[in-house]
């Protein structure tokens, strides 16, 4: 291609770069690991790594020339500036609330530790992998030692989330300690760049610092009260208007402009602009609302593509150059993760949870990236060590998943019929609450003395930015899904708990939860057109066959306390299950209950034997339908009923493929509420106490 082609290059660069950044980061989400690493792979994956030594062609003219990659090169710089200043806008200083020194003294020794490490290593490894920097060794080792005490604080966050750890000790704990950890590792970063030589002409190290200083002071002083001014304009104006998002973008360009000129990297001065921007919860997430889908989705891809393009691992399989990687990956994780361990240990926190703060504060990800590729720009250090170092920042972010599962504590041994029966309510919106929270009451002990109930509200995680994560881990609307839930608890004394999260994806995390707490029924509500042409789908569809225990899916119709019961039955373990949370209801409510039993055979209500609980007989009417007919015969029955409880194969319908063909008709046309369950299969079912 020719260069006045070089808009048309790099559209097709942007779709490319987009479209398989997200395909990886979709695997390695599938993977259990963080996104961030997925599309790191993406960006290696575009270099001469992969794409160039399979199709060098392709690879050629996806990147023809010099130019082209100096304009990829600026909108990078560009996703990376808007990245850093909204992790500058994130930071939050009530995260330090109560932790503030132990936070301070695990972040300084997490950063200390390995930057002592990484410099010294430095000396003696110069001659056999960068013999450039022999001569002077100096600015490649306070690089090499910056490099090696970095934290993501976006990837940490996002796993404490993810993995429900806010509330531990070390979670929480690994949050404040990485907060921290932001600030002073790129105040060091800026340091080390003022070290390089032939930045910013022949300014001397200490005149750059200098002029940090006042950059800093100025930032602090004078900008930072103009923009509680501006914060106040927000709020007058109930939002981000132009005026305020002009103010806003000016601040960061001319913050940047300022550091790029002083010689500490345009970086530093995004992170400083977001940093003393106003801490309003709502003021944060719009201006994060406007800023993040260019950042994350459109530019910071971008970056993984260049990045990746300065990574060719070809030469790394010399058993030489895998020597040196995994000393660097040793290394890293001594310094890190043992330093923040051993500094935690000494703060009073035990063993576990201090290894576990230890492998929360050893994930890398984007940040270790960006601070290569200053590295590589600079010249300090050179593509041989940027592919080495970015591997180990591969291998410090993929090990915290599975060293974490090793380290969470073993899932409870098997349920006992004799145990508290527990039931747990998703809560997707506000409305739902108190259906469910009616029909969890009615399926539980009346006194509450043998159960327990437990509400949960998971948020989505948008991107890899955890919006709030730093002042409120929790959702930070989740009080507003339990109010109407709470009211009807209080007013009806009904003893429940309430949980609430980030979360990637509902349905693993309800199934994780629901382990967590040991429960034995979700009961979760139906809030999409009830059936399609295939019966339950999406989330609904993945709790119900991805969940350790039995599930229960709610479909409100004016629910009221149930007089009457439906309960349709075919003798499947999913039938079986649906009598037993009957007989439930019926005991805590006195209704009656019809169970429409289809069976060849007319003698078979005599024989059925429903109910242990000999209570419980004098409520049931039994009633026999052939199987030529069974359908309509449902549905006519059912409008002399209140509730129907019925249960499901896996394909949706019932056992019998005669009505699991039809069984959307059911659902469709039956005019009172339905409780729709499925037993867990995986174990021995749960004894019904009825």
């Amino acid at each position: 291609m020719k260069e006045p082609h070089l808009l048309a290059i790099l559209l097709l660069q942007l779709a490319v770069i987009i479209l398989l950044a997200r395909v990886c980061g979709l695997i390695a989400a599938r993977l259990k690991q963080p996104q961030v690493v997925g599309e790191i792979v993406a960006g290696i994956v575009l270099g001469p790594t992969f794409l160039g030594w399979v199709w060098p062609w392709g690879m050629q003219n996806l990147f023809p020339s010099e130019m082209s990659m100096k304009v990829l090169q600026v909108v990078a710089q560009l996703g990376v500036i808007l990245f850093l200043f909204l992790i500058g806008l994130e930071f939050d200083h009530r995260v330090l609330k109560r932790r503030g020194r132990s936070a301070a003294a695990i972040s300084i020794s997490g950063i200390m530790v390995p930057f002592v490490i990484g410099f010294l290593a430095t000396y003696p490894l110069i001659h056999l992998f960068d013999p450039q920097h022999a001569a002077n060794p100096f600015p490649t080792a306070l690089f090499m030692g910056a490099a090696m005490s970095v934290t993501a604080f976006p990837v940490l966050a996002r796993i404490v989330a993810e993995r429900n750890l806010q509330k531990t000790d070390e979670g929480a704990m690994a949050i404040a300690a990485a907060a921290v950890d932001d600030v002073l590792a790129w105040t060091m970063l800026a340091i080390v760049i003022a070290f390089v030589p032939g930045q910013n002409g022949n300014t001397s190290p200490v005149t750059k610092l200098l002029m940090a200083g006042v950059y800093v002071g100025v930032m602090l002083l004078l900008v930072r009260p103009f923009l509680v001014r501006v914060g106040r304009l927000f709020e007058r104006q109930g939002g981000a208007g132009s005026v305020v998002t002009m103010i806003v973008l000016v601040t960061l360009l001319l913050s940047c402009f300022a550091t790029e000129m002083i010689g500490i990297h345009a970086l530093f001065g995004a992170f400083v602009a977001g940093f003393v921007m106003p801490k309003q919860d709502r003021f944060v997430s719009t201006i994060t609302e406007k800023l993040e889908s260019v950042s994350i989705i459109l530019l910071l891809p971008a970056f993984f593509a260049y990045a990746g393009l300065k990574v060719d691992l070809r030469h790394m399989f010399a058993w030489d150059m895998v020597g040196y990687t995994v000393l660097l990956i040793v290394l890293a994780c001594a310094g890190k993760l043992g330093g923040c361990m051993l500094s935690a240990k000494l703060t009073g926190m035990p063993w576990r949870a201090s290894f576990t703060l230890g492998v929360l504060m050893n994930t890398r990800g984007l940040m270790e990236l960006i601070i290569l590729t200053v590295g590589l720009e600079l010249g300090v250090i050179n593509a041989q060590v940027f592919s080495m170092m970015v591997i180990m920042a591969l291998v410090t972010t993929g090990m915290a998943a599975p060293l974490l599962q090793l380290l969470l504590p073993a899932r409870e041994g098997k349920r006992q019929a004799d145990r508290i029966f527990s039931v747990l309510i998703p809560v997707a919106k506000p409305e739902s609450g108190g259906p469910l929270l009616e029909m969890a009451f009615y399926l539980t002990d009346p006194e509450g003395k043998s159960s327990r109930i437990t509400a949960l509200h998971l948020d989505r995680l948008s991107t890899d930015l955890t919006r709030g994560i730093g002042g409120n881990i929790s959702p930070p609307d989740a009080e507003k899904f339990f109010t109407p839930l709470l009211t009807q608890a209080e007013s009806r004394n009904i003893s429940v708990g309430t949980l609430s999260y980030f979360s990637r994806d509902i349905a693993s995390d309800i199934a994780r939860i629901s382990r967590t707490i040991n429960a034995d029924l979700v009961l979760i509500g139906h809030h999409a057109p009830v059936f399609g042409s295939a019966l339950l789908g999406g989330v609904v569809h993945r709790v119900m066959t991805g969940t350790d225990c039995d599930v229960g899916v709610f479909i409100d119709r004016n629910f009221r306390r149930p007089q009457r019961i439906l309960v349709p039955f075919l003798n499947s373990v999913h039938d079986r299950l649906a009598l037993e949370l009957a007989g439930r209801i019926a005991k805590s409510t006195g209704a009656r209950i019809t169970i429409i039993h289809i069976s060849s055979q007319p003698a078979a209500s005599t024989e059925l034997r429903v109910f242990k609980d000999p209570s419980l007989a004098e409520a049931v009417h039994i009633k026999v339908v052939p199987k030529e007919s069974p359908i309509s015969a449902i549905l006519k029955e059912a409008r002399n009923h209140d509730l129907m409880v019925i249960g499901v194969a896996e394909e949706w319908g019932l056992e019998s493929s005669l009505l699991g063909l039809r069984a959307e008709r059911i659902a469709s046309e039956c005019p009172i509420s339905l409780l729709i369950v499925r037993r867990y299969q995986g174990s021995e079912p749960v004894q019904s106490s009825v």
